[in-house]
């Protein structure tokens, strides 16, 4: 017997509004050319760099925004939307 279980927040359609201060983070972000740090991000936005952080993480986690690492700093930039 398969059991099914419906996502509360996207009531199963695989996807959920982006709301919020994750709106307003990706609509920053996207304003950036290239890649760029958290911390340069808080400092645009007022917030502290540890939030801008877990911001970016959760977008990165949602599949809106990507990351890589170079030395110390993890560099990120909007993920590519297909058309």
């Amino acid at each position: 017997m398969a059991v099914s279980i419906r996502c509360p927040c996207c009531r199963g359609s695989g996807s959920i509004p982006l709301t919020g201060i994750y709106a307003q983070t990706l609509a920053l972000l996207r304003r950036c050319h290239g890649e760029v740090t958290a911390a340069s991000l808080a400092r645009q936005d007022g917030c502290k760099a540890t939030a801008m952080n877990n911001r970016l993480a959760a977008l990165e986690r949602f599949g809106l925004a990507t990351s890589r690492r170079f030395g110390r700093l993890r560099l990120f930039r909007p993920a590519r939307q297909e058309v």
